[in-house]
């Protein structure tokens, strides 16, 4: 009898939680209504149907609506002169996350670490923060995206007052490397059927082997192993034959010095006058990328190519 009174009396006030947190809600949303034009009563009204991590007075509509006001009354500002921006797109980026609509919580995460930029700086740990946090839980969904918050978080962080840094930005520096391996997996993806494409002696060629990489590797790190090597290495290095291709029938084979003959160089220019066209130099080296039934008969070619010269 003893354990049903108690348990009773935990229901009750269990009961008087859940309606204390109704009637606080519905008391921010009225006074929401009452002040339209004040956006910080808006945002207090989202965050209250937001922010019920027990799912009973949660509503996602009500959260949607109030944070779109108080968004609505931000972008009215001449002047970001608060966080107001910055919070409503960093609530309406939670909704979203809620809702597992990762486009749209992209796109208001994105908006509220530029606002948090406008009304902040750059320097600021708000800033820096949101900046660190929210690009770390896009990078599986977006990393080449993504990234450069992570880099530009680390970055002003490390040249902010010493009143504006986080104190313990070391503690991400395992958000920071796993960063840069999903962007090293995206782009490594993203090339895996690219190959350099160069001019030699007038004529256009692939690049199918170079002294440290080949088209058995994806694309992505075939010039770092020279970028890495020491004065003394690089001194002493060999490394492999270049493999040149001109994608039908001519082979080109350079050994020894000849491989230094080969230049890979590439030049842009872009003109305000032309802002959507690249001025790309003639005879400058290129990335092809090669649909994959071109790649897979490429390396064939190339496998018994290698073997034939053995």
């Amino acid at each position: 009898m003893k354990k049903l009174i108690i348990l009773m009396a935990l229901m009750g006030a269990f009961a008087f939680q859940v309606n204390a947190q109704v009637n606080e809600s519905e008391k921010r949303a009225a006074q929401a209504d009452k002040n339209p034009n004040d956006g910080k009563l808006q945002l207090r009204a989202a965050d209250a149907f937001l922010k019920d991590t027990l799912g009973y007075t949660r509503n996602d509509e009500r959260a949607l609506y109030y944070a779109n006001r108080a968004l609505e009354v931000a972008n009215k500002q001449t002047v970001l002169t608060d966080t107001l921006k910055g919070l409503s797109c960093y609530t309406l980026s939670l909704i979203y996350l809620n809702r597992q609509d990762y486009e749209k919580m992209f796109e208001y995460s994105q908006m509220a670490m530029d606002a948090f930029e406008q009304e902040l700086g750059k320097c600021d740990p708000v800033t820096n923060g949101t900046k660190l946090v929210f690009a770390t839980l896009l990078m599986n969904y977006a990393p080449y995206r993504a990234f450069p918050y992570i880099q530009e978080a680390f970055y002003y962080n490390s040249i902010a007052p010493d009143d504006k840094k986080i104190t313990n930005m070391e503690e991400a520096n395992v958000a920071l490397e796993f960063a840069l391996e999903e962007l090293i997996a995206s782009y490594t993806d993203m090339f895996r059927y690219a190959v350099p494409l160069v001019w030699y002696k007038g004529k256009k060629y692939l690049v199918l082997q170079t002294r440290d990489w080949n088209m058995e590797k994806p694309l992505i790190g075939w010039s770092v192993p020279s970028l890495l090597r020491s004065d003394e290495e690089t001194a002493t290095f060999d490394g492999d034959d270049v493999i040149l291709f001109d994608g039908d029938e001519e082979w080109i084979t350079l050994t020894g010095d000849d491989r230094k003959t080969l230049q890979l160089q590439f030049n842009f220019k872009h003109a305000p006058s032309d802002p959507r066209t690249l001025k790309a130099t003639e005879g400058d080296s290129r990335i092809w990328f090669l649909n994959k039934s071109y790649y897979d008969d490429f390396l064939q070619k190339f496998r018994a190519y290698k073997a034939s010269k053995k």
